[in-house]
C-alpha cells in the first residue's frame, strides 16, 4: 500500500515537472515586433512673405467730362438779323463780332434824340435868363431841367441800343450752337447761340458722405477717361451741401486743355486722395470669403500651422490689390490655401526654398 502511494507520488511530481517545463519555454518565446502605421506626410502650401508698406488711398468716383463755362448768348434788344459773321465750329476770341442786328432806324432815333436834348437844354438856359430877372417862375424853371434830364435818358438809351445791335463773345470760346440765320427777326432774349469756353475742364462727380470728409481742395487729382485716355487735374470744389436724394457731394476737378481735345461729355474715374495707410500688395488669388461673406485670406504661423484673416481692399493695382487688416509681417499662403483648413499643420515651401531644387534639375528632368 504504501508502495502504490509512493508510485503515484512519484507520477504527479513528474508530470507537474513537465508543465512547468512547458510553461517556462512558452513564456521564454520571443515576443513578435509592433506594426505601427508610417506617419502621414503634411501638406505642402506655397507662401510669399509679405511686408506692410505706406499705401496712398483713394476714393473712386464716377463722373463726366463738363466745360468750364458754357451760356446761351442772347439778344438785348429786337431788330433783324443784317450779318452773321461766326459759324458754328468757328472759335472765338473775348470780344469778337458775332452777329449784327439791323442799325438803321436806331442811327435816325440817336439824331432825333441828340436834337431833343440840344432843345431842352436851351430852354433851360432861356428859363434860367427870365428867372434871373425876375420874369420867370421857380416851376417853369424845374420843369425845363427835368425835360432835359429826360432828353439825356433817352439819348442814352437809343446810344445803348446803336451799341447792341452788334453782338461780340463775352470770353474766348467755341460757338457750338448758332440758332438763327441771315434775315431773321430777333426779339429781346431770343437765343442765337451757344459758346462753350474748353480752354478748361471740369470733371464732376459726386462723392458718398463718409468719404467726403477725406478729401482736401486743390490736391492733384488723376482722371481716367472712357477712352482709356489719363489726365491730371486739381481738386477745385467740394459742395459744402449734401444733394437731398443720394446724401453725396459734388465734386469738381480743373483740368486745363490747351489743346482744346474734344472730350467734353465722355464719362470719367476721378481717383481722390483720401490719406495714407499701411497695406499688403497681393495677388488677387489669394482672396477668399469667410463664413459671414466677407474677405480674408489665409497665413502659416510660426508654428506652420494655417490661420486666417479678414482684409479690406485699400485699392486697386495693375499687380494685385493693396489689402490692409494684416500684420506687419505676414506669410500668405498663396497656392494650396483650398485645400488645408485653419488650424491644420503644412510643410510651407516659398520661391527661396524652391531655387535650389530647380537649379539642381537637369534639362532632361525638367522636360
Amino acid at each position: 500500500m504504501n508502495k502504490s502511494v509512493l508510485m503515484a507520488a512519484v507520477v504527479v511530481i513528474g508530470m507537474a515537472a513537465w508543465m512547468a517545463s512547458g510553461m517556462q519555454d512558452e513564456t521564454t518565446l520571443p515576443s513578435e515586433p509592433e506594426i505601427t502605421s508610417p506617419a502621414k506626410a503634411l501638406m505642402k502650401v506655397k507662401i510669399r512673405q509679405s511686408s506692410a508698406r505706406v499705401v496712398e488711398q483713394f476714393v473712386r468716383v464716377q463722373g463726366h467730362v463738363e466745360a468750364n463755362r458754357t451760356i446761351q448768348i442772347k439778344v438785348d434788344i429786337d431788330g433783324r438779323v443784317a450779318a452773321l459773321t461766326a459759324t458754328e465750329g468757328q472759335r472765338l476770341q473775348a470780344g469778337e463780332k458775332l452777329l449784327q442786328i439791323s442799325p438803321a432806324y436806331r442811327s435816325a432815333q440817336l439824331a432825333e434824340a441828340d436834337a431833343v436834348l440840344m432843345q431842352r437844354k436851351s430852354d433851360l438856359a432861356a428859363s434860367i435868363n427870365l428867372k434871373k430877372r425876375g420874369l420867370q417862375s421857380d416851376s417853369k424853371v424845374l420843369a425845363d431841367q427835368a425835360a432835359v434830364q429826360t432828353a439825356e435818358a433817352q439819348l442814352a438809351r437809343v446810344r445803348h441800343e446803336l451799341q447792341e445791335t452788334q453782338v461780340n463773345a463775352p470770353f474766348a470760346g467755341i460757338l457750338n450752337k448758332r440758332m438763327v440765320e441771315l434775315g431773321d427777326y430777333m426779339k429781346i432774349g431770343d437765343v442765337l447761340g451757344e459758346l462753350v469756353d474748353d480752354e478748361t475742364v471740369k470733371v464732376t462727380g459726386q462723392v458718398p458722405q463718409h468719404s467726403v470728409g477725406r478729401l482736401v481742395e486743390n490736391q492733384p487729382v488723376d482722371v481716367i477717361l472712357s477712352n482709356d485716355q489719363e489726365m491730371a487735374g486739381r481738386l477745385s470744389f467740394i459742395s459744402p451741401v449734401a444733394d437731398p436724394v443720394s446724401r453725396s457731394y459734388r465734386v469738381e476737378v480743373q483740368i486745363p486743355n490747351p489743346q482744346h481735345q474734344r472730350i467734353i461729355g465722355l464719362s470719367a474715374t476721378l481717383l481722390l486722395p483720401a490719406g495714407e495707410a499701411m497695406g499688403h500688395l497681393l495677388p488677387g488669388s489669394v482672396l477668399g470669403l469667410n463664413k459671414a461673406g466677407s474677405l480674408q485670406v489665409k497665413l502659416v504661423n510660426d508654428k506652420n500651422r494655417v490661420t486666417a484673416a479678414p482684409v479690406e481692399i485699400i485699392r486697386t493695382d495693375t499687380r494685385g490689390f493693396w489689402l490692409s487688416g494684416l500684420d506687419d509681417e505676414v506669410r500668405i499662403i498663396t497656392i494650396g490655401q483650398d485645400f488645408v483648413a485653419i488650424g491644420e499643420e503644412v510643410d510651407p515651401v516659398s520661391d527661396a526654398d524652391l531655387a535650389p531644387e530647380q537649379a539642381s534639375k537637369t534639362p532632361a528632368q525638367e522636360n
